[in-house]
């Protein structure tokens, strides 16, 4: 029976908060999945030139993933800068210099186009980078974009090279927020586009704030689980305080804002340690299960109150 890290990962419960880093610039390039390459930011048919041009932009701190879906034209490529959403359409023979001119900061005015999406949803069905991408990431893509479909926002789905995190299968990187998700199984794809259609992280699935430590992406998600209990929807999370405590523990403090109103949490954390695996291949090597350094949230607390609440002044 074949096995995969992603299965592994569920069976030890290898908590999803504090996985949510990924870096701030980004290019999402439209490229046929059937010619992409092991690397995420390759695809087979490139030339050198291309390719080059990528390993510059990847040097500038330009993060590059292909992307893919079938209403997309093979030899026009959809580009888009991401968080900055703009989108832009490039013929194939255009690439190199669309490359360099964003690398040098000249104008892409030439290439760019105007219609933006609200929400462009990227799906890791990298199989030839892990077969759980293959395996979750096909059958989760396939339900988003059926669900889709009926929604009025105007909310792509996207194909997508390797996103991090292949044993949290089906990964998912929703544009411009950057949210970060793992384990969103099809049979989620209906709530998940529900939530995301409000603007709000889908808490199941919701691996952390990539602006924030992976400490505090664990105290993050604790407290917008205790929000929501209350029917609070903060828009944002800021670090307060991070304490220390005997036996490895710490206490993280954020500050949540929602509205006119905020208000101050902790999350009590304990260091906590599971055996998993990172890639099926590692799997298939013989290799031994690695010990991944994570945290338990112990429990939430507020000064004096369950929740504090007051108006901004």
């Amino acid at each position: 029976m074949t096995a995969f890290c992603a299965q592994i990962s569920r069976d030890v419960a290898e908590p999803l908060p504090g996985t949510g880093g990924h870096p701030g610039s980004n290019l999402l390039l439209s490229w046929p999945s059937g010619r992409w390459s092991k690397t995420f930011n390759l695809a087979k048919d490139m030339t050198s030139d291309e390719a080059d041009a990528i390993a510059a932009l990847a040097e500038s701190g330009r993060r590059l993933n292909l992307i893919d879906r079938k209403a997309q034209s093979s030899t026009t490529h959809r580009a888009y800068l991401m968080p900055e959403s703009r989108a832009f359409d490039v013929p194939r023979a255009e690439l190199v210099a669309f490359f360099s001119a964003l690398k040098t900061g000249q104008s892409l005015t030439g290439w760019e186009v105007s219609d933006i999406p609200d929400s462009v949803v990227l799906c890791c069905t990298h199989g030839k980078k892990d077969r759980c991408c293959a395996k979750f990431g096909n059958a989760s893509y396939k339900a988003l974009t059926a669900a889709a479909v009926t929604r009025p926002e105007a909310i792509e789905i996207w194909q997508s090279t390797h996103l991090g995190g292949c044993r949290l299968a089906t990964s998912i990187l929703v544009f411009p927020q950057a949210r970060k998700y793992g384990r969103v199984d099809a049979d989620k794809a209906d709530a998940f586009l529900d939530s995301e259609s409000k603007d709000r992280p889908f808490l199941p699935c919701y691996r952390g704030d990539r602006l924030l430590s992976p400490e505090q992406q664990v105290a993050e998600v604790a407290i917008r689980h205790h929000l929501a209990q209350q029917n609070i929807w903060p828009d944002r999370l800021e670090p307060e305080s991070d304490t220390d405590l005997y036996g490895g523990r710490k206490t993280i403090t954020l500050r949540w804002l929602s509205g006119t109103e905020y208000g101050q949490l902790s999350v009590l954390l304990a260091p906590e340690t599971v055996q998993r695996f990172g890639t099926c291949t590692a799997m298939d090597d013989g290799e031994e299960p690695v010990a991944h350094n994570t945290w338990q949230v112990v429990s939430v607390f507020a000064e004096g109150s369950l929740i504090a609440l007051a108006s901004q002044p």
